[in-house]
């Protein structure tokens, strides 16, 4: 059964659980199995038995996605913009003023976006820069579009 810790107290080493259905069990420090000392508010799983609650332990968690990876001397490395979608928007800001080379230009741009997005869509937790890449994307598709009337 689940539940959480309702309270623990140190000195006589006994504690309630409430349960997912409502109830409250007691339970003493002998049943507990979980990671370090008994808190309340931790979620826990737990059996039954006369109404107490046996075999305690903290209740199984989802992985959670890592916010930061470490290099291999433990520092917290960020992620980096991708050099190829900086790249494309540079280009595609500066095909604005490449009078009638801008559609040459825009087209390196959108190459370059295209760079960019399957850098970051390869590794994801190194890179980022999907926005960039679109900016660069709209960017070059409208000036394209514009220098064409």
């Amino acid at each position: 059964m689940d539940g959480r810790l309702y309270q623990f107290d140190d000195d006589t080493q006994a504690g309630e659980i409430e349960g997912d259905d409502g109830q409250r069990y007691p339970f003493d420090f002998s049943q507990w199995r979980g990671r370090g000392l008994p808190s309340a508010g931790i979620a826990v799983r737990f059996a039954l038995r006369d109404g107490h609650a046996i075999q305690v332990f903290n209740r199984p968690e989802t992985q959670r996605r890592a916010i930061s990876t470490r290099d291999v001397h433990g520092k917290t490395r960020r992620k980096q913009l991708s050099h190829w979608a900086l790249a494309a928007f540079v280009v595609s800001i500066a095909g604005l003023s490449a009078g009638r080379y801008a559609p040459i230009a825009e087209v390196l741009a959108l190459v370059l976006a295209w760079a960019g997005l399957h850098q970051v869509h390869r590794n994801p937790q190194r890179f980022n820069g999907y926005a960039l890449s679109g900016a660069a994307i709209a960017i070059a598709v409208g000036v394209t579009l514009w220098s064409q009337w």
